[in-house]
């Protein structure tokens, strides 16, 4: 139990040159800029990098960021999803790291890779 309590101390996701940093719950761009995400941005980012390059639809990111499931009119994904490209999309207009998949959800369109932060 104590080598993974260390290994899990030192969780870091890395995609398009930003990192994510699990154990302190903090993203950091490619200049090395902590960029502040609330609660749920954070924990909808770790939902989609820990399954990059596969389609996640609204109720999956509900229940894999926030443990519920959604009801019909639930836009509150569509609305995080909206705040975090504003904070790491080159362009929010046209996004390429988080993708809209029509009538399947979104997609973390970036290769994530765990890094070893020593």
């Amino acid at each position: 139990p104590e080598a993974r309590a260390s290994a899990e101390q030192k969780r870091i996701l890395e995609f398009s040159g930003w990192r994510l940093d699990v154990t302190h719950r903090q993203l950091f761009s490619a200049k090395n800029a902590l960029v502040p995400l609330r609660a749920g941005e954070f924990d909808l980012l770790l939902a989609l990098a820990e399954r990059p390059q596969r389609v996640l639809s609204r109720d999956q990111l509900l229940d894999l960021s926030r443990g519920r499931s959604a009801n019909v009119f639930d836009r509150s994904i569509d609305v995080q999803i909206s705040r975090l490209r504003r904070k790491i999309e080159p362009d929010p207009k046209e996004p390429t790291l988080i993708k809209t998949v029509r009538s399947g959800g979104y997609i973390l369109a970036a290769n994530v890779v765990a890094v070893d932060p020593s």
